[in-house]
């Protein structure tokens, strides 16, 4: 089958798919996301705003954090930030708000991650 893609031009090389995807992702804050199934293997892939990304100075801060954590909690945030709980609610849910970030768990137990 990937000779015959190959053939058609579908395809350039074989098997660099995946490596291209994640280098040009690289300096990007948001990354793809892989589902391998038995059947298939799904990629999803962040819409990057090349003109801007329309992030405050405050949620650039926040998601630099989030480049070296896997998932924080907000008061590990504040912490962080020297932000009080109230501004980094608002930074974190308005980061949820444009689907970069998620919550995870509930209660005392929350913490957030890149999407």
């Amino acid at each position: 089958m990937q000779v015959f893609f190959y053939r058609l031009d579908f395809i350039e090389k074989f098997g660099t798919g995946i490596m291209r995807i994640n280098e040009e992702y690289t300096d990007s804050i948001v990354k793809p996301g892989y589902e391998i199934s038995d059947n298939y293997i799904r990629i999803i892939l962040p819409v990057i705003d090349v003109e801007g990304n329309n992030l405050s100075e405050d949620e650039s801060v926040v998601l630099e954090i989030f480049r070296d954590e896997i998932e924080i909690s907000r008061a590990e945030l504040d912490e962080k930030t020297k932000f009080n709980k109230t501004k980094s609610l608002r930074i974190l849910n308005s980061l949820i708000d444009k689907n970069i970030v998620k919550k995870e768990g509930s209660g005392p137990g929350v913490t957030y991650r890149l999407k």
